[in-house]
């Protein structure tokens, strides 16, 4: 299968990271998991991803998230899981929140927004103290990717 369950401690980090900075997402439903394939976007690797799940989705995962199913899906890149500092998938999961967006006015509240610009302002003021922090986990990925390409 392409897709795995993430470890316990992303829902344990997800909890602190909502209670710090992620009050809309009080009651937002979210499925975390690892992506056991390999991400890319425009030739770069992508560590993680927020999506909305589909309609079909949804109602498929109406059971595990009561109502209208999950509002959101984390896919979080398996090598970043098994090889990464936690403080570095801290980051990763922070990133991916912040594409979440709260509006109360709408019959389906739960929104995906795009970067500021190719990050989040509120990360790069978070992220003062390691500013190159994304690409050294993205090469850091990358290089085990290659060496498990190597190996094959």
């Amino acid at each position: 299968m392409k897709y795995d369950d993430v470890p316990e401690m992303i829902y344990e980090m997800y909890e602190r990271l909502k209670g710090k900075y992620f009050p809309q997402l009080a009651n937002a439903k979210i499925l975390f998991l690892i992506n056991k394939k390999k991400m890319m976007k425009r030739g770069s690797i992508v560590l993680g991803k927020m999506v909305k799940p589909s309609d079909l989705v949804k109602y498929l995962s109406r059971n595990e998230a009561p109502e209208e199913g999950y509002d959101y899906i984390m896919l979080l890149d398996s090598n970043l899981i098994k090889h990464c500092e936690e403080s570095d998938i801290e980051k990763v999961v922070r990133h991916e929140l912040r594409h979440t967006f709260y509006d109360s006015d709408s019959k389906n509240p739960y929104k995906l927004v795009d970067h500021d610009f190719s990050d989040f302002y509120d990360e790069v003021e978070l992220n003062q103290d390691d500013p190159t922090w994304a690409k050294r986990v993205s090469t850091t990925v990358s290089l085990i990717y290659h060496q498990e390409k190597d190996e094959r």
